[in-house]
Parts: structure tokens; sequence; C-alpha cells
């Protein structure tokens, strides 16, 4: 895909018409919209356009790779993507899930159209994995890596133009992001450290999002047939605890 294609307008440019996304795209970010306002306790610009330059930098990645995503939804998963930290309403082991949550919560009274919901998932739990995630959905991958773009300030690109991620922090300024910034650290350190560690540098997920993807328990994996532990040493009988090969070194000494 060219630049050309890169760089065409999503409906919530200001270069775009207002009517340039169908009727039930408009819908979707007027939702998601009023869900934010809704939620997001903060004044000010920051969060909210974040959360729209975010949506730029996916989609882009998105067509740039030949994805398909609804542009109503990928907004929608955008503007929604940090709120797990400020919803008092919503579950989850982390923000991460709490945001989730919270698109699960909300979308059962939109018009979506036919979605792949464990994508949907993906894009939210894991579009703050600073490290690789394997088996991870290409449209998760795009949200990863816009986030990537965004919180470099543009200095990584995973190939879009220079120009448009240049354009897209002048046509959204940052505003007092910053600041979000400091509160969502101050919040997370405060109410879930451990969310640094498994939300944001480990890519495996927690059980309840394993039972969600898998379809399978807990319970239900321990009671598969035992492993058969590998050998510890050529010709030697199976030896999980490695006691034998232990006593076998001092001996040697």
């Amino acid at each position: 895909m060219d630049a050309a294609e890169v760089l065409t307008p999503a409906a919530d440019e200001p270069t775009a018409a207002p009517a340039a996304a169908p009727a039930a795209e408009q819908r979707l970010r007027a939702a998601a919209d009023e869900i934010f306002e809704r939620t997001s306790p903060y004044e000010g610009i920051g969060l909210r356009n974040h959360c729209r330059r975010l949506h730029r930098f996916a989609s882009a990645l998105l067509r740039q790779r030949g994805l398909q995503l609804d542009d109503g939804v990928a907004y929608l998963v955008a503007m929604v993507h940090d709120l797990g930290i400020v919803s008092e309403q919503d579950e989850g082991v982390n923000y991460l899930h709490r945001s989730r949550a919270l698109f699960h919560r909300e979308a059962e009274r939109l018009p979506l159209p036919p979605l792949d919901m464990k994508v949907i998932d993906e894009c939210l739990v894991y579009n703050h994995r600073v490290l690789s995630v394997p088996n991870l959905s290409a449209e998760a991958e795009c949200f990863r890596n816009a986030v990537m773009i965004e919180h470099s300030r543009g200095l990584v690109r995973f190939g879009l133009p220079r120009d448009y991620v240049r354009e897209t922090f002048d046509a959204l300024p940052r505003g007092n992001f910053d600041r979000v910034l400091m509160d969502f650290t101050w919040r997370t350190i405060k109410r879930e450290p451990l969310t640094i560690v498994r939300g944001i540098f480990f890519w495996r997920s927690s059980a309840p999002l394993r039972r969600h993807l898998t379809g399978r328990s807990a319970a239900a994996r321990r009671s598969d047939p035992p492993r058969t532990p590998a050998p510890c040493h050529p010709g030697r009988r199976a030896c999980s605890t490695g006691v034998r090969r232990r006593r076998d070194h001092r001996r040697r000494r």
C-alpha cells in the first residue's frame, strides 16, 4: 500500500467531509464520544486527543497492512482503551481488563457490526504491552504499535510516513495529557502496582481472559492427563526435580 492510501483522511480528521463516514460509523463515533465524556473525569483535551491520535495511527496501520476492521469500532476501541483506569463500575484484574469490561457493557446497547470479539478483546487487553505477544491477532498488533507511535511521539512509526505522524500530532495537540499521564501512573502504582509487570511487560494473560479466549477453565486444564517429564539426562529415567543430577554431580566432584 502506498503512502497516499495510508494518508487518506479518516472521518474524524479536520480535512474530511462531515458525511465522509457511513451513517452506522457516525453513530458509533457519536456513541464513543458520549461514553468518553460520561466516564472520563479529566478536563481539557489531553486524554481525548490521545485517544483520537491512537485511532488515527491504528487505522493507518490497518490500511497499510491490508486489514479490515470497521472504522467505527476502531474508533470506539480507541476512545475507551484507557477508561478502565478511571471507571468505577467495571471489574477486572487490572485497568486493561476493566476497559474490556466497559466495552462489553456499553456494546450491549450499540448497533455493532458483526465482529470477532476475540480480536476486540485483544485490542483492548494487549494495546499497552511493550514486549511482543505470541499469536496476537494482526489487528491487535496494529493497536499495540499505534500506542508505541503515540508514546514515542513519532520516534517509531512502523512504516507510517513521517509527515502523516507529525501532522496528526499537530492536528490533535497533547494539551494537558502529560498531567493525565501522571495521574494514570499514580492510580496504577497506588491501586494495582503489579499491572506494570503483568499488564504492560509480560504477555501472559490472566486466568479470566485465558478462560474467555480458550473456553477452558483452570480446573478443566488441571484434569488433562499429566505430561511425561523430559529425561534429565540421556539414558536416564525421567526426573522432574533434578535431585539425581545434583547427586551425580557431587559424586563426580
